[in-house]
């Protein structure tokens, strides 16, 4: 397979790859949506984004040159609006795992999401993936209404605590077939 673009475009932002330069300014827009944690149970990384860009965020046995940490930024302005995170083939080779989306909450219910993923789906499929995966929380409504509406709606399996409670967490890996 191969993989996606370093730079892409939607009708109204660039996607690209991260850029050492860039590092804080990324960082600080993680951290914009560090909410997330309340529903996955973790904890907030302060390191994540230089992490990803120096190692990357792989899965067990996964390999850097597998992995992109692209921002989402708007064509005009060229504002930071976002980050994407993936990798190109886990867990087999024809599937495309989307590790970490997130939206600036500025910006968000402006349909910036949904245009992103539209497009990196058209991209993805025209590379030979047959699959897009994505992680979420359970807890996270939000995000699985998201995902639900572009068509990554197979629940392929669920992971974490067996049990609900208020300090239990779990997440769903959803499946879009291509």
């Amino acid at each position: 397979m191969k993989h996606i673009p370093s730079k892409w475009k939607t009708q109204k932002l660039t996607v690209q790859d991260l850029k050492e330069t860039e590092i804080h300014q990324a960082q600080t827009l993680y951290e914009k949506g560090s909410h997330i944690h309340q529903w996955d149970g973790g904890t907030l990384d302060e390191a994540y984004v230089k992490r990803c860009f120096q190692e990357g965020d792989l899965p067990p046995g996964g390999r850097k040159e597998h992995f992109k940490i692209q921002v989402i930024t708007m064509k005009e302005s060229r504002d930071f609006v976002g980050l994407l995170v993936i990798y190109h083939g886990h867990p087999v080779p024809a599937s495309f795992y989307i590790n970490y989306l997130s939206i600036d909450p500025y910006y968000h219910k402006q349909g910036l999401g949904q245009e992103v993923v539209k497009e990196l789906l058209d991209i993805v499929k025209q590379h030979g993936f047959q699959e897009v995966r994505a992680n979420v929380a359970l807890k996270n409504w939000g995000a699985i209404r998201f995902w639900s509406k572009l068509g990554v709606d197979t629940i392929n399996g669920v992971y974490g605590d067996q049990v609900y409670g208020e300090d239990r967490f779990a997440d769903i890996e959803l499946i879009k077939t291509l």
